[in-house]
């Protein structure tokens, strides 16, 4: 009997430590999450100066030599914010490409770019992602990652970007929902000569690229900041497409980049194809992007082809004011008369 009570004991105490363990850890799991709101709260509090973020954190989670049983914290180092985030730049060293696919991962790792002290760091951290760049560019979470490499990289550590997209289609990358970001921010950031290759794959595709959905925005980003001579090429070969090009309303956004960015030579050629197109300057009045083109026409256009477009125009003043956007041609048009009847009774004064 005397045996039996002490076995039921001993399993009432082993009971007893299991539960006492479990609610330790239950305690101590709760306090770690509960770890970034006291310090949210400490740092928005009664505005006294705030801790450091590693006193935040758990010992085991900081590297011996800034254990506060040392008594060496980062703010008795004298080490500021920045070296905190080379802890997390260690943190995610190796891991870049695998975090940049999901969605928290993505801006963890556009975080420590940011933060990340030097550009030997921010090199080290994108330098992950070679071998990758294509797949990244199409990912709906690691093309912000490449597109924030892009912004804060310098250009030559940017190289193996344009070369693997090279080894690729480039138009295809411009096609994509994604991928037409990423040329966008290359032309953005990168000098003309290097990415000179990359929009000269782009150019002779110029025509079905403006009517694509996600590849117009890129050809009117190169329009903006392309070299001369692509852009000059790009205006002849959207001159040659005019009509089919000011028909949607894609294309209508690209002919009116072209028309305000392209060389002025360029863009007379381009507005002169517009006139030479019966119908096309009147329906584009009527469209949301297309009225701005014809806003731009009546700019570049002058002498006696001005004179058509506005004699154009205003014979069809009627059919134009039913529409939202034609109205703003007809007040254009009513704005440009009173000026030159302005002009004419002054002369004649």
């Amino acid at each position: 009997v005397a045996a039996l009570r002490c076995s039921k004991s001993r399993r009432s105490l082993s009971r007893f430590a299991v539960m006492f363990q479990q609610q330790a850890d239950h305690g101590e799991l709760a306090r770690r999450r509960a770890l970034p709101m006291r310090a949210l709260l400490d740092r928005l509090g009664s505005g006294k100066q705030a801790l450091p973020w590693s006193d935040y954190l758990p010992a085991a989670l900081l590297p011996p030599e800034l254990h506060h049983g040392a008594g060496r914290t980062l703010m008795t180092l004298g080490l500021d914010l920045r070296t905190a985030s080379c802890l997390d730049n260690l943190v995610i060293g190796g891991r870049v490409w695998s975090l940049s696919q999901e969605a928290p991962g993505c801006r963890q790792v556009q975080s420590a770019l940011d933060a990340a002290g030097s550009d030997e760091i921010r090199e080290a951290l994108a330098g992950e992602l070679r071998g990758h760049v294509v797949q990244a560019a199409k990912c709906p979470h690691a093309n912000h990652v490449l597109q924030k490499c892009i912004t804060v990289l310098r250009p030559g550590a940017l190289q193996f970007v344009v070369d693997e997209l090279l080894l690729g289609s480039v138009s295809q990358v411009a096609r994509h929902k994604y991928g037409c970001r990423i040329i966008q921010r290359l032309v953005e950031f990168c000098p003309g000569n290097q990415v000179y290759r990359l929009v000269e794959c782009l150019v002779p595709e110029v025509g079905m690229l403006s009517r694509h959905p996600y590849g117009n925005y890129v050809v009117q980003n190169l329009f903006q900041h392309g070299a001369d001579d692509q852009r000059r090429r790009m205006a002849e070969a959207l001159a040659k497409e005019i009509r089919s090009l000011g028909s949607e309303s894609c294309g209508c956004a690209v002919v009116t980049a072209a028309l305000k960015y392209a060389p002025c030579v360029a863009r007379q050629v381009l507005a002169k194809s517009l006139l030479r197109e019966p119908g096309l300057l009147v329906f584009m009045a009527c469209t949301r992007h297309g009225h701005t083109a014809v806003l731009q026409v009546l700019q570049l256009l002058d002498g006696d082809e001005r004179k058509e477009a506005n004699s154009r125009l205003q014979s069809e003043a009627g059919a134009l004011s039913v529409s939202r956007y034609g109205r703003i041609i007809v007040d254009q048009l009513d704005a440009s008369e009173a000026q030159l009847l302005s002009l004419a009774s002054r002369g004649g004064a």
